[in-house]
């Protein structure tokens, strides 16, 4: 029944071409199988299909895809078996990784922070679809990261005056990796941060550059932090730094304002003097008084001695 179906459409179309017995269609191969599609299927936009970064960096793989519809974009690494992402979903347990969608371009590309030597490989950025198996293969190659020679350097101020807060900065970088710690020295003892505050030191390591950054906070110096400031590594590396104390307290004295007498002061001065007569006065008035009052009495104590005397 089928070959005479099949005859009876070469009878009706004797003009058409025929490969292996079979009229050529309009086919797209799907899977090793062939099927009629109407609808435009995805395809890629010409991106990158190698990228070079040094360890350390931001990777960004572009993926820009056209004619996607409803579809899903995936993106795998061929070392991991299941996906890294779904649309802008990040399926893998990897905070570095985002996905970034640009709606007007197509585009859902990938991010990697922080690369490592192990994100090296084989990517692929993936369509999700039961039609066809699309996908775009990039490779990512992770160089060594340029690591800087081994140095050492003090910063700050070579003079300060007494009273005033000293602060030493001390970078050293490791080359490959940061020393792992530094001390701070002067008159051959090592300088530790005190409960009082007057010292603090400060540290901290950036991996990115491989450095181990430590401040040196003295609060009011004096004489006695005069002289040589050295900053060793555990990695044997060491730099002097010289501070001179000087006697001068950055604080200016303040100026003294002679201040002058009030306008008044005469006035004042009258006015005592007044109140001093009227109490003189009024003493000399109430004494009076006084001894008006004990006249009698010593006119009789007289008199009784006086008798008193002739008796005898």
């Amino acid at each position: 029944m089928i070959k005479e179906t099949y005859c009876k459409w070469c009878m009706d179309h004797p003009e058409s071409p025929v490969v292996g017995n079979e009229p050529e269609r309009d086919l797209r191969s799907v899977w090793g199988s062939k099927t009629k599609s109407s609808i435009p299927l995805p395809s890629f936009r010409e991106t990158p299909t190698t990228y070079k970064f040094s360890e350390g960096a931001v990777a960004v793989l572009y993926c820009s895809i056209q004619n996607l519809g409803s579809r899903q974009v995936i993106w795998r690494k061929n070392t991991f078996p299941n996906p890294l992402t779904i649309g802008t979903l990040v399926y893998a347990p990897d905070d570095r990784l985002q996905v970034h969608h640009i709606p007007e371009k197509g585009e859902w590309n990938l991010f990697i922070k922080n690369l490592q030597q192990n994100d090296s490989g084989l990517y692929e950025c993936q369509v999700s679809s039961k039609e066809k198996y699309f996908r775009r293969l990039i490779r990512v190659i992770v160089l060594d990261r340029p690591y800087a020679d081994k140095a050492i350097v003090i910063q700050g101020p070579q003079e300060v005056n007494k009273g005033e807060d000293l602060v030493l900065s001390c970078n050293a970088t490791g080359g490959k990796s940061a020393p792992n710690d530094l001390d701070w020295v002067k008159d051959n003892q090592i300088l530790m941060s005190d409960k009082s505050g007057r010292i603090n030191i400060t540290k901290y390591i950036s991996l990115l550059t491989n450095t181990i950054i430590s401040n040196l906070t003295i609060k009011n110096v004096s004489p006695l932090d005069d002289g040589e400031y050295e900053c060793r590594t555990t990695d044997a590396m060491v730099k002097t730094f010289t501070v001179e104390v000087k006697g001068e307290s950055s604080e200016k004295p303040k100026r003294m304002i002679p201040q002058q007498a009030p306008a008044t002061s005469c006035a004042n001065t009258s006015t005592y003097i007044l109140y001093v007569i009227v109490f003189c006065v009024h003493c000399s008035f109430r004494f009076r008084k006084v001894f008006e009052l004990l006249t009698p009495f010593v006119d009789f104590t007289a008199q009784n001695l006086q008798f008193v005397y002739k008796k005898k």
